[in-house]
Protein backbone atom coordinates (compact mmCIF):
# COMPACT_ATOMS: atom_id res chain seq x y z
CA UNK A 1 0.00 0.00 0.00
CA UNK A 2 1.37 3.39 -1.06
CA UNK A 3 1.64 6.21 1.46
CA UNK A 4 0.70 9.82 0.74
CA UNK A 5 4.40 10.70 0.39
CA UNK A 6 4.83 7.90 -2.15
CA UNK A 7 1.96 9.22 -4.24
CA UNK A 8 3.26 12.79 -3.94
CA UNK A 9 6.67 11.69 -5.18
CA UNK A 10 5.07 9.81 -8.04
CA UNK A 11 2.93 12.81 -8.99
CA UNK A 12 6.00 15.05 -9.00
CA UNK A 13 7.87 12.60 -11.24
CA UNK A 14 4.80 12.39 -13.50
CA UNK A 15 4.73 16.18 -13.91
CA UNK A 16 8.45 16.22 -14.77
CA UNK A 17 8.07 13.43 -17.34
CA UNK A 18 5.13 15.17 -19.03
CA UNK A 19 7.08 18.44 -19.01
CA UNK A 20 10.06 16.82 -20.73
CA UNK A 21 7.77 15.00 -23.19
CA UNK A 22 6.02 18.24 -24.16
CA UNK A 23 9.29 20.19 -24.37
CA UNK A 24 11.02 17.63 -26.59
CA UNK A 25 7.94 17.53 -28.83
CA UNK A 26 8.45 21.28 -29.32
CA UNK A 27 12.24 21.00 -29.70
CA UNK A 28 12.09 20.11 -33.39
CA UNK A 29 11.39 23.76 -34.26
CA UNK A 30 14.44 25.02 -32.39
CA UNK A 31 16.44 22.22 -33.97
CA UNK A 32 15.59 23.30 -37.53
CA UNK A 33 16.07 27.07 -37.09
CA UNK A 34 19.92 27.07 -37.01
CA UNK A 35 19.98 24.92 -40.16
CA UNK A 36 17.73 27.17 -42.27
CA UNK A 37 20.63 28.46 -44.37
CA UNK A 38 22.21 25.00 -44.71
CA UNK A 39 18.93 23.42 -45.83
CA UNK A 40 18.27 26.28 -48.25
CA UNK A 41 21.75 25.94 -49.76
CA UNK A 42 21.41 22.17 -50.13
CA UNK A 43 18.01 22.54 -51.84
CA UNK A 44 19.08 25.53 -53.97
CA UNK A 45 16.39 27.83 -52.63
CA UNK A 46 16.51 31.08 -50.68
CA UNK A 47 16.36 30.91 -46.85
CA UNK A 48 12.99 32.72 -46.82
CA UNK A 49 10.83 29.76 -47.96
CA UNK A 50 12.67 27.43 -45.58
CA UNK A 51 12.15 29.82 -42.67
CA UNK A 52 8.44 30.27 -43.36
CA UNK A 53 8.11 26.49 -43.64
CA UNK A 54 8.46 26.44 -39.86
CA UNK A 55 4.85 27.59 -39.67
CA UNK A 56 3.78 24.17 -41.00
CA UNK A 57 4.70 22.72 -37.60
CA UNK A 58 1.84 24.69 -36.07
CA UNK A 59 -0.71 24.05 -38.83
CA UNK A 60 -2.24 20.85 -37.30
CA UNK A 61 -2.69 22.41 -33.88
CA UNK A 62 -3.80 25.74 -35.36
CA UNK A 63 -6.67 24.27 -37.35
CA UNK A 64 -7.52 20.98 -35.62
CA UNK A 65 -6.33 21.27 -32.01
CA UNK A 66 -9.95 21.19 -30.86
CA UNK A 67 -10.31 17.83 -32.61
CA UNK A 68 -7.11 16.52 -31.02
CA UNK A 69 -8.60 17.47 -27.66
CA UNK A 70 -11.84 15.62 -28.46
CA UNK A 71 -9.80 12.55 -29.43
CA UNK A 72 -8.00 12.70 -26.09
CA UNK A 73 -11.38 12.93 -24.33
CA UNK A 74 -12.52 9.83 -26.25
CA UNK A 75 -9.46 7.54 -26.10
CA UNK A 76 -7.77 8.83 -22.95
CA UNK A 77 -4.28 10.18 -22.32
CA UNK A 78 -2.70 6.74 -21.92
CA UNK A 79 -3.44 5.89 -25.56
CA UNK A 80 -2.83 9.41 -26.89
CA UNK A 81 0.72 9.46 -25.48
CA UNK A 82 2.29 6.72 -27.69
CA UNK A 83 0.32 7.94 -30.73
CA UNK A 84 1.77 11.41 -30.21
CA UNK A 85 5.34 10.15 -30.06
CA UNK A 86 4.78 7.84 -33.05
CA UNK A 87 3.67 10.78 -35.20
CA UNK A 88 6.71 12.78 -34.11
CA UNK A 89 9.06 9.94 -35.01
CA UNK A 90 7.53 9.62 -38.48
CA UNK A 91 7.94 13.37 -38.93
CA UNK A 92 11.58 13.18 -37.85
CA UNK A 93 12.15 10.45 -40.44
CA UNK A 94 10.91 12.76 -43.19
CA UNK A 95 13.12 15.57 -41.89
CA UNK A 96 16.14 13.31 -42.32
CA UNK A 97 15.73 13.46 -46.08
CA UNK A 98 14.31 16.92 -46.84
CA UNK A 99 14.80 16.15 -50.53
CA UNK A 100 12.28 18.86 -51.31
CA UNK A 101 10.67 21.70 -49.41
CA UNK A 102 7.49 19.66 -49.19
CA UNK A 103 9.22 16.75 -47.48
CA UNK A 104 10.44 19.28 -44.91
CA UNK A 105 6.97 20.76 -44.55
CA UNK A 106 5.26 17.37 -44.31
CA UNK A 107 7.74 16.24 -41.67
CA UNK A 108 7.13 19.40 -39.67
CA UNK A 109 3.35 18.91 -39.98
CA UNK A 110 3.57 15.37 -38.61
CA UNK A 111 5.74 16.55 -35.74
CA UNK A 112 3.12 19.25 -35.23
CA UNK A 113 0.42 16.55 -34.94
CA UNK A 114 2.41 14.88 -32.18
CA UNK A 115 2.83 18.25 -30.50
CA UNK A 116 -0.94 18.90 -30.73
CA UNK A 117 -1.61 15.68 -28.86
CA UNK A 118 0.92 16.73 -26.20
CA UNK A 119 -0.64 20.16 -25.66
CA UNK A 120 -4.19 18.77 -25.54
CA UNK A 121 -3.47 15.66 -23.48
CA UNK A 122 -1.10 16.96 -20.81
CA UNK A 123 -3.57 19.37 -19.13
CA UNK A 124 -6.24 16.66 -19.19
CA UNK A 125 -3.85 14.28 -17.46
CA UNK A 126 -3.15 16.81 -14.69
CA UNK A 127 -6.81 17.74 -14.18
CA UNK A 128 -7.94 14.12 -14.14
CA UNK A 129 -5.23 12.31 -12.21
CA UNK A 130 -3.69 14.86 -9.85
CA UNK A 131 -5.23 15.93 -6.53
CA UNK A 132 -7.32 19.07 -6.92
CA UNK A 133 -4.97 21.28 -4.89
CA UNK A 134 -2.04 20.32 -7.15
CA UNK A 135 -3.65 20.90 -10.55
CA UNK A 136 -3.19 24.66 -10.92
CA UNK A 137 0.42 24.44 -9.76
CA UNK A 138 1.19 21.58 -12.15
CA UNK A 139 -0.40 23.50 -15.03
CA UNK A 140 1.54 26.65 -14.11
CA UNK A 141 4.85 24.76 -14.15
CA UNK A 142 4.01 22.75 -17.29
CA UNK A 143 2.98 25.86 -19.24
CA UNK A 144 6.61 26.96 -19.57
CA UNK A 145 7.58 23.92 -21.63
CA UNK A 146 7.37 25.50 -25.11
CA UNK A 147 10.22 28.06 -24.86
CA UNK A 148 12.29 25.58 -22.89
CA UNK A 149 11.65 22.98 -25.58
CA UNK A 150 12.53 25.39 -28.37
CA UNK A 151 15.76 26.22 -26.56
CA UNK A 152 16.52 22.54 -26.04
CA UNK A 153 16.23 22.14 -29.81
CA UNK A 154 18.78 24.94 -30.30
CA UNK A 155 21.19 23.24 -27.92
CA UNK A 156 20.65 19.90 -29.62
CA UNK A 157 21.55 21.49 -32.96
CA UNK A 158 24.71 23.30 -31.85
CA UNK A 159 27.08 20.27 -31.94
CA UNK A 160 26.04 19.65 -35.57
CA UNK A 161 26.17 23.22 -36.91
CA UNK A 162 29.60 22.68 -38.46
CA UNK A 163 28.88 21.33 -41.91
CA UNK A 164 25.13 21.81 -41.55
CA UNK A 165 24.49 18.22 -40.39
CA UNK A 166 20.77 18.51 -39.68
CA UNK A 167 20.29 14.79 -40.31
CA UNK A 168 22.46 13.91 -37.30
CA UNK A 169 20.54 16.43 -35.20
CA UNK A 170 17.23 14.81 -36.22
CA UNK A 171 18.57 11.39 -35.26
CA UNK A 172 19.44 12.72 -31.82
CA UNK A 173 15.90 14.03 -31.47
CA UNK A 174 14.51 10.62 -32.42
CA UNK A 175 16.63 8.93 -29.74
CA UNK A 176 15.30 11.33 -27.12
CA UNK A 177 11.71 10.64 -28.16
CA UNK A 178 12.25 6.87 -27.91
CA UNK A 179 13.65 7.24 -24.39
CA UNK A 180 10.66 9.37 -23.37
CA UNK A 181 8.31 6.79 -24.90
CA UNK A 182 9.79 3.98 -22.80
CA UNK A 183 9.88 5.93 -19.54
CA UNK A 184 6.48 7.48 -20.17
CA UNK A 185 4.68 4.20 -20.79
CA UNK A 186 6.06 2.75 -17.55
CA UNK A 187 5.06 5.89 -15.64
CA UNK A 188 1.55 6.17 -17.08
CA UNK A 189 0.86 2.50 -16.34
CA UNK A 190 0.74 3.39 -12.63
CA UNK A 191 -1.82 6.16 -13.05
CA UNK A 192 -4.85 5.99 -10.80
CA UNK A 193 -7.59 8.55 -11.02
CA UNK A 194 -7.80 10.86 -8.03
CA UNK A 195 -10.86 10.33 -5.89
CA UNK A 196 -11.51 14.06 -5.95
CA UNK A 197 -11.82 13.89 -9.72
CA UNK A 198 -14.88 11.72 -9.33
CA UNK A 199 -16.58 13.87 -6.72
CA UNK A 200 -18.30 17.00 -7.95
CA UNK A 201 -18.23 19.90 -5.53
CA UNK A 202 -21.43 21.25 -6.99
CA UNK A 203 -23.51 21.44 -10.14
CA UNK A 204 -21.54 21.21 -13.38
CA UNK A 205 -21.11 24.68 -14.83
CA UNK A 206 -22.01 25.22 -18.45
CA UNK A 207 -19.00 25.64 -20.72
CA UNK A 208 -18.62 29.32 -21.57
CA UNK A 209 -17.23 30.07 -25.05
CA UNK A 210 -16.34 33.58 -23.89
CA UNK A 211 -14.27 32.29 -20.98
CA UNK A 212 -12.47 29.87 -23.28
CA UNK A 213 -11.78 32.70 -25.74
CA UNK A 214 -10.57 35.07 -23.02
CA UNK A 215 -8.22 32.46 -21.56
CA UNK A 216 -7.02 31.50 -25.03
CA UNK A 217 -6.13 35.09 -25.86
CA UNK A 218 -4.49 35.69 -22.48
CA UNK A 219 -2.18 32.71 -22.92
CA UNK A 220 -1.65 33.14 -26.66
CA UNK A 221 -0.54 36.78 -26.82
CA UNK A 222 2.55 36.39 -24.58
CA UNK A 223 3.28 33.02 -26.16
CA UNK A 224 3.31 34.55 -29.63
CA UNK A 225 5.76 37.23 -28.53
CA UNK A 226 7.95 34.63 -26.86
CA UNK A 227 7.98 32.51 -30.00
CA UNK A 228 8.69 35.47 -32.26
CA UNK A 229 11.48 36.67 -29.98
CA UNK A 230 13.01 33.19 -30.02
CA UNK A 231 13.02 33.22 -33.82
CA UNK A 232 14.92 36.48 -34.19
CA UNK A 233 16.93 36.80 -30.96
CA UNK A 234 20.02 34.72 -31.91
CA UNK A 235 20.54 36.39 -35.31
CA UNK A 236 19.55 39.85 -33.97
CA UNK A 237 22.03 39.71 -31.09
CA UNK A 238 24.73 38.34 -33.39
CA UNK A 239 24.17 41.17 -35.88
CA UNK A 240 23.80 44.08 -33.45
CA UNK A 241 26.44 43.09 -30.91
CA UNK A 242 28.88 41.39 -33.30
CA UNK A 243 29.05 37.98 -31.66
CA UNK A 244 29.04 34.61 -33.39
CA UNK A 245 25.68 33.07 -34.22
CA UNK A 246 26.63 29.85 -32.41
CA UNK A 247 27.56 31.75 -29.24
CA UNK A 248 24.38 33.82 -29.46
CA UNK A 249 22.19 30.77 -30.01
CA UNK A 250 23.84 28.94 -27.13
CA UNK A 251 23.29 31.89 -24.79
CA UNK A 252 19.62 32.20 -25.76
CA UNK A 253 19.09 28.47 -25.32
CA UNK A 254 20.80 28.07 -21.96
CA UNK A 255 19.18 31.16 -20.45
CA UNK A 256 15.73 30.05 -21.55
CA UNK A 257 15.96 26.50 -20.29
CA UNK A 258 17.27 27.48 -16.85
CA UNK A 259 15.08 30.52 -16.32
CA UNK A 260 11.89 28.99 -17.72
CA UNK A 261 12.13 25.96 -15.46
CA UNK A 262 13.08 28.06 -12.42
CA UNK A 263 10.40 30.62 -13.23
CA UNK A 264 7.81 27.91 -13.76
CA UNK A 265 8.67 26.42 -10.37
CA UNK A 266 8.41 29.79 -8.63
CA UNK A 267 5.12 30.62 -10.32
CA UNK A 268 3.66 27.21 -9.47
CA UNK A 269 4.40 27.91 -5.79
CA UNK A 270 2.89 31.40 -5.89
CA UNK A 271 -0.39 30.80 -7.70
CA UNK A 272 -3.29 29.42 -5.74
CA UNK A 273 -6.23 31.71 -6.27
CA UNK A 274 -7.75 33.38 -9.32
CA UNK A 275 -6.88 36.82 -7.98
CA UNK A 276 -3.22 35.92 -7.44
CA UNK A 277 -2.99 34.54 -10.95
CA UNK A 278 -4.43 37.70 -12.52
CA UNK A 279 -2.25 40.07 -10.47
CA UNK A 280 0.87 38.03 -11.25
CA UNK A 281 0.01 38.12 -14.95
CA UNK A 282 -0.15 41.93 -15.00
CA UNK A 283 3.04 42.37 -12.96
CA UNK A 284 4.92 40.02 -15.27
CA UNK A 285 3.53 41.84 -18.32
CA UNK A 286 5.04 45.11 -17.06
CA UNK A 287 8.39 43.41 -16.43
CA UNK A 288 8.18 41.83 -19.89
CA UNK A 289 7.70 45.18 -21.62
CA UNK A 290 10.78 46.61 -19.92
CA UNK A 291 12.76 43.45 -20.69
CA UNK A 292 11.88 43.59 -24.40
CA UNK A 293 13.21 47.15 -24.57
CA UNK A 294 16.47 46.15 -22.88
CA UNK A 295 16.87 43.17 -25.19
CA UNK A 296 16.12 44.97 -28.45
CA UNK A 297 17.45 48.52 -28.04
CA UNK A 298 20.50 48.61 -30.35
CA UNK A 299 22.29 51.22 -28.25
CA UNK A 300 22.58 48.87 -25.30
CA UNK A 301 25.55 46.66 -24.55
CA UNK A 302 25.61 42.88 -24.82
CA UNK A 303 25.44 42.72 -21.02
CA UNK A 304 22.25 44.80 -20.95
CA UNK A 305 20.75 42.78 -23.81
CA UNK A 306 21.57 39.55 -21.98
CA UNK A 307 19.94 40.90 -18.84
CA UNK A 308 16.92 41.85 -20.92
CA UNK A 309 16.76 38.31 -22.30
CA UNK A 310 16.98 36.92 -18.78
CA UNK A 311 14.19 39.19 -17.51
CA UNK A 312 11.99 38.54 -20.53
CA UNK A 313 12.33 34.80 -20.10
CA UNK A 314 11.43 35.05 -16.43
CA UNK A 315 8.50 37.37 -17.21
CA UNK A 316 7.19 34.99 -19.84
CA UNK A 317 7.35 32.06 -17.43
CA UNK A 318 5.15 34.09 -15.08
CA UNK A 319 2.75 35.13 -17.84
CA UNK A 320 2.36 31.62 -19.14
CA UNK A 321 2.08 30.03 -15.71
CA UNK A 322 -0.43 32.56 -14.38
CA UNK A 323 -2.58 32.16 -17.48
CA UNK A 324 -2.60 28.36 -17.59
CA UNK A 325 -3.24 28.08 -13.85
CA UNK A 326 -6.72 29.44 -14.63
CA UNK A 327 -7.55 26.53 -16.96
CA UNK A 328 -9.54 24.67 -14.27
CA UNK A 329 -11.75 27.78 -13.97
CA UNK A 330 -12.78 27.28 -17.59
CA UNK A 331 -12.64 23.48 -17.97
CA UNK A 332 -15.25 22.63 -15.35
CA UNK A 333 -16.72 19.57 -17.09
CA UNK A 334 -14.38 16.56 -17.02
CA UNK A 335 -15.96 15.25 -20.24
CA UNK A 336 -14.81 18.28 -22.25
CA UNK A 337 -11.45 19.05 -20.64
CA UNK A 338 -9.56 17.80 -23.67
CA UNK A 339 -11.67 19.95 -25.99
CA UNK A 340 -11.09 23.04 -23.83
CA UNK A 341 -7.33 22.41 -23.56
CA UNK A 342 -7.22 21.75 -27.31
CA UNK A 343 -9.03 25.00 -28.03
CA UNK A 344 -6.60 27.00 -25.90
CA UNK A 345 -3.77 25.19 -27.68
CA UNK A 346 -5.39 26.08 -30.99
CA UNK A 347 -5.22 29.77 -30.12
CA UNK A 348 -1.53 29.39 -29.32
CA UNK A 349 -0.83 27.48 -32.52
CA UNK A 350 -2.59 30.05 -34.69
CA UNK A 351 -0.22 32.66 -33.31
CA UNK A 352 2.71 30.32 -33.97
CA UNK A 353 1.66 30.04 -37.62
CA UNK A 354 1.57 33.83 -37.92
CA UNK A 355 4.70 34.73 -35.93
CA UNK A 356 7.34 33.64 -38.48
CA UNK A 357 5.65 35.78 -41.14
CA UNK A 358 5.27 38.72 -38.74
CA UNK A 359 8.78 38.67 -37.28
CA UNK A 360 10.60 37.79 -40.52
CA UNK A 361 8.77 40.61 -42.31
CA UNK A 362 10.94 43.24 -40.64
CA UNK A 363 14.38 43.77 -39.14
CA UNK A 364 13.49 46.95 -37.21
CA UNK A 365 13.86 46.66 -33.44
CA UNK A 366 11.08 49.20 -32.96
CA UNK A 367 8.67 46.87 -34.76
CA UNK A 368 9.61 43.97 -32.49
CA UNK A 369 9.10 46.18 -29.42
CA UNK A 370 5.73 47.42 -30.70
CA UNK A 371 4.55 43.84 -31.23
CA UNK A 372 5.40 43.05 -27.59
CA UNK A 373 3.82 46.15 -26.05
CA UNK A 374 0.53 45.74 -27.92
CA UNK A 375 0.25 41.99 -27.22
CA UNK A 376 1.06 42.21 -23.51
CA UNK A 377 -1.31 45.14 -22.98
CA UNK A 378 -4.16 43.22 -24.65
CA UNK A 379 -3.34 40.16 -22.55
CA UNK A 380 -3.76 42.18 -19.35
CA UNK A 381 -7.22 43.22 -20.49
CA UNK A 382 -8.40 39.72 -21.35
CA UNK A 383 -7.01 37.96 -18.24
CA UNK A 384 -9.46 39.87 -16.04
CA UNK A 385 -12.34 38.36 -17.99
CA UNK A 386 -11.41 34.84 -16.81
CA UNK A 387 -13.50 34.58 -13.67
CA UNK A 388 -15.36 31.71 -12.06
CA UNK A 389 -19.07 32.45 -12.12
CA UNK A 390 -21.12 30.85 -9.36
CA UNK A 391 -24.15 28.88 -10.34
CA UNK A 392 -27.27 28.37 -8.29
CA UNK A 393 -28.17 24.71 -7.79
Amino acid sequence: MQTTDDRSGYHLFLVLIIYVYSAVSMAVVGLVVPFISAIAEARHVSPGPVGTSLSFFSVPAAFTSFLFGMIVDRIGVKKAFPISIGLTLIGDTLLLSTTTLWSLRTGLMLCGCGFAFATAGSPVLFMRYLPEKSRSRALAFWSTFAPAGYSAGLLLAIPFLAGGRWQAACLSHMVLMLIILAVGILTLARLKESLTAEISSGPVKKLSPWLVTALGLSVTLPNGIAYGTSLIAPSYLARVHHVSLAASAAEVAIVKIVVMMAGGLIVSLCVGTERRSRVMFCVMAAIGMAAQWMLLFPGSTMVVASLGLFLWTFAYSGLSGAGMSLLPVVATDRKTRGAVAGTVGQFISVSAVLMPYLYFSTTLWTSYALFAFCALSMGCLTIFQVRQHRVVA
